[in-house]
């Protein structure tokens, strides 16, 4: 069983243009820090950077040269086919979607996600009751493949949508904490958001702490008050496809309906 991580990054956002590659600890931009810890969990050989063939992401090239790690470059606008295209060049079995303004996912949890997969013949794992940004999606590629034929492609961007949707797909969860912790948010979207990571990534490194999620929840709960924007309001807008959008509340009770359908483990710390 062959297991492939695909990192999606590309240089251009709307509200914060090559966030990526911004430093969110001295000498180290959000993708090398992201690198950095999977590399602690996923062979280098089997780790890439999907991004496009625009001149604008040439640099995450040398992203990738001073990590070591591969590159694949394909369409702007489909992540699908830059995932599956990937799967092919390496004849994958299961394939890791990392989205690399995430740079707190958690990869501890890597083994046991693709664990649960395999035992149990699933097409995709995630955790749940974790931060917004915080869980990596384990995907079997035959299945995404199968997603890619009924979703536009160029609303890829959005496939958790599509890939977890127990009605269509065999799906798995893992519940790592007792509480839920869904409303914090630890992607990085905006400035606010940058400023916000950074502020968690040189605590830990001051404390020269573990960079695992038990550890950046723990800091966040004792800090709370002092990381503006942490929290989600239920009235936050979430983007769906075609411009649409959702509250936060509706979009954790649609997140609950999928988790509740879905195969759940529980491994509580």
């Amino acid at each position: 069983m062959k297991v492939v991580s695909c990192i999606i990054a590309r240089t251009v956002s709307k509200r914060l243009p090559l966030k990526v590659l911004r430093d969110i600890i001295p000498g180290q931009t959000i993708l090398d820090y992201l690198i950095k810890n999977l590399k602690s969990f996923q062979p280098v050989e089997n780790i890439y950077i999907c991004t496009s063939m625009e001149q604008v992401d040439d640099i995450l090239e040398d992203v990738a040269d001073r990590n070591g790690i591969k590159i694949y470059r394909g369409s702007a606008d489909n992540v699908l086919e830059r995932m599956i295209s990937v799967g092919k060049i390496e004849n994958a079995d299961i394939l890791i979607r990392i989205t690399g303004d995430n740079p707190f996912s958690s990869f501890e949890y890597l083994e046991k996600q693709i664990r649960l997969m395999d035992n149990k013949g699933l097409d995709y794992v995630r955790l749940s009751h974790v931060p917004l940004g915080a869980t990596a999606e384990v995907i079997n590629r035959i299945a995404l493949e199968r997603c890619s034929k009924i979703m536009n492609p160029l609303q890829s961007e959005y496939m958790m949508l599509y890939l977890f949707e127990p009605r269509s797909f065999k799906c798995g969860v893992m519940e790592v904490f007792k509480n839920d912790y869904s409303n914090f948010s630890l992607t990085v979207d905006t400035d606010d958001d940058f400023k916000k990571a950074k502020q968690i990534a040189q605590h830990l490194v001051k404390r020269k702490t573990s960079f695992k999620l038990n550890e950046i929840i723990s800091f966040v709960q004792e800090h709370e008050p002092a990381i503006p924007g942490i929290k989600i309001s239920k009235e936050a807008k979430i983007k769906l496809p075609d411009d649409k959008t959702m509250s936060y509340e509706e979009f954790t009770n649609d997140m609950h309906r999928r988790i509740n359908q879905s195969l759940k483990v529980c491994i509580y710390e």
